[in-house]
């Protein structure tokens, strides 16, 4: 029966929060003892440059409890992260992140250095390239920022993995996986391989920063922070992720990790196998949750060829720059697998978007800094109810 640790906690102020961790990690069984002399790759959420006032990236103060008492235990923490866009060392300077590295001497792993990771029990992604740093390490602390997202609902202990894979590689995954059900299968293989993948197996320890939480339309910086003054812990992520969930309050049959993660039997088959340690998921849950809505025109209703472009640009939202936000940095540009965005051409002061060619995998809106790309209805969405 896997466990979670759910714990108030309502400020990010060091003591507390290591104070916090330490219990959560105590309420899961964890034995700090077996941090002494081990590689720790500490993974936070680090999507592109952001204030921790955002709650678009895990605080740094909470990355900074974790690191301490790693190192406090005798285990050398290293910080192992892949932004989508921007290179790591630039994100870390642009966030307060730059302070805790520094002041903490931590060792900083390379994200673009890649090794393949073989599971053969996946349903379809058998082999994922992903940072050499994971294979190098004893343990892997994953420090998710719980966030509402566009294609999979939510963001957690699953999504968090996505950062193992390099950069805008990971924008080429939506290429492959085109429907929020695929991709989140995708997800499910990758935490499947990270989880039960190496040889000799790594124990990943979640610990989710749930304290200012993401709302609306995230992952990025056109959703809102909303406090929820929790940090949740286990060992497994799809039950870390259900319990977050609850506390939210939002519709946990749309979180397709979380349900086909149940599906998957990784370590966690129900909610009734799950055993929440600590507060109540009652008492800590939260009022006027505002979920995200991009998945929604994706009903399990519905099985439709989502690919051709007729049909994209009828039924599907699309993305939209606006002339008043742009500034025309070209970041979607950059992060376009499918190289949909062109220069500005004309009078118009915004990006050119080829909608054909578009496979409306939203990783433009999630990486916007001026958070200028918004969601445009297809002309006859409503027929599907979107």
């Amino acid at each position: 029966m896997p466990k979670v640790s759910l714990l108030h906690c309502k400020e990010y102020e060091i003591r507390l929060l290591k104070d916090t961790i330490r219990q959560s990690l105590s309420n899961i069984g964890f034995n700090l003892d077996t941090l002494k002399k081990a590689r720790v790759v500490v993974k936070p959420n680090l999507l592109m440059p952001s204030k921790d006032e955002k709650a678009i990236i895990t605080h740094s103060e909470f990355f900074r409890a974790a690191v301490q008492i790693v190192k406090e235990s005798g285990g050398t923490p290293i910080l192992l992260e892949s932004p989508a866009v921007h290179s790591l060392e630039r994100t870390i300077k642009k966030t307060s992140y730059a302070r805790v590295v520094d002041s903490e001497k931590i060792e900083i792993a390379n994200p673009a250095k890649t090794r393949t990771l073989r599971f053969d029990k996946a349903k379809k992604f058998k082999h994922i390239d992903i940072a050499e740093g994971y294979f190098d390490a004893d343990i892997i602390l994953a420090l998710p920022k719980f966030k509402t997202h566009g294609i999979t609902y939510i963001t957690g202990g699953v999504k968090l993995l996505f950062g193992a894979i390099p950069g805008v590689e990971k924008s080429k995954m939506h290429l492959r996986a085109q429907t929020p059900e695929a991709f989140s299968e995708f997800l499910l293989d990758l935490y499947g391989a990270m989880t039960y993948g190496f040889s000799p197996s790594k124990p990943i320890i979640h610990i989710m920063d749930a304290i200012c939480a993401q709302e609306g339309e995230g992952p990025g910086p056109a959703g809102k922070p909303k406090w929820l003054n929790a940090v949740l812990a286990s060992e497994n992520g799809i039950a870390m992720d259900y319990v977050a969930s609850q506390i939210a309050g939002v519709d946990v049959k749309k979180a397709l990790t979380v349900v086909n993660g149940f599906k998957r039997d990784y370590g966690v088959s129900s909610p009734d196998e799950i055993e929440v340690i600590g507060a109540s998921m009652d008492e800590m849950r939260a009022q006027d949750f505002e979920a995200a809505t991009g998945g929604s025109v994706f009903s399990n209703m519905f099985r439709w060829p989502f690919n051709t472009p007729t049909f994209k640009n009828l039924f599907l939202d699309r993305p939209a720059p606006s002339e008043e936000k742009c500034t025309l940095c070209y970041q979607c540009k950059k992060i376009c697998a499918s190289g949909a965005i062109s220069e500005s051409s004309g009078k118009r002061k915004i990006p050119t978007y080829d909608y054909n060619t578009c496979v409306r995998c939203y990783c433009c809106l999630e990486i916007c800094p001026e958070a200028a790309i918004r969601k445009e209805r297809g002309m006859l969405q409503w027929v599907l109810g979107g």
